[in-house]
């Protein structure tokens, strides 16, 4: 923003280009911040509502962005049993990345977790991703509210 005197006064003109080009940046971070951080919120619930043995399946839910990957836990962190030999959290594969940055993917690689959260013939589904996002969906606003106090904190 500028000052110009003219013969009526004083007037501010201010450079509506430049203004609108600082406010999409800060909106397009503030989108990206709030969507890793409802995915974190997913993961956090997912990882308490699932189903433990060894704490392998909670360990390896991961949130993922195009350019962010959470760290896998250790499943001693969930463990209601010592794992036998083979088991191994160093063999999880990490869950795929979005390619959109409109995006953020929570989940898990083990082979086994499709079977948990749907179930099979012989044993019920124990779901935990589906619930663990219904759960997010109350807390999305607070979020995206918080994030917008943050971001956008200079205009008053």
């Amino acid at each position: 923003m500028k000052t110009t005197s003219t013969r009526a006064g004083t007037m501010a003109v201010i450079d509506t280009k430049t203004f609108a080009d600082e406010v999409k940046k800060r909106a397009e971070k503030l989108k990206e911040k709030s969507l890793m951080e409802i995915g974190m919120v997913v993961m956090s619930d997912a990882k308490l509502l699932c189903a433990v043995q060894y704490g392998y399946l909670a360990a390896s839910i991961q949130t993922a962005s195009n350019d962010k990957i959470t760290a896998l836990d250790s499943p001693g962190e969930f463990a209601e049993e010592t794992a036998g030999a083979g088991h191994d959290v160093n063999t999880f594969k990490p869950i795929e990345k979005p390619k959109s940055q409109d995006e953020v993917f929570v989940g898990s690689a083990v082979d086994y977790a499709p079977y948990v959260e749907y179930g099979t013939v012989r044993s019920a589904a124990q779901p935990f991703l589906r619930p663990a996002l219904n759960m997010a969906y109350g807390k999305v606003p607070a979020i995206v509210k918080n994030g917008a106090k943050l971001e956008f904190k200079d205009y008053k």
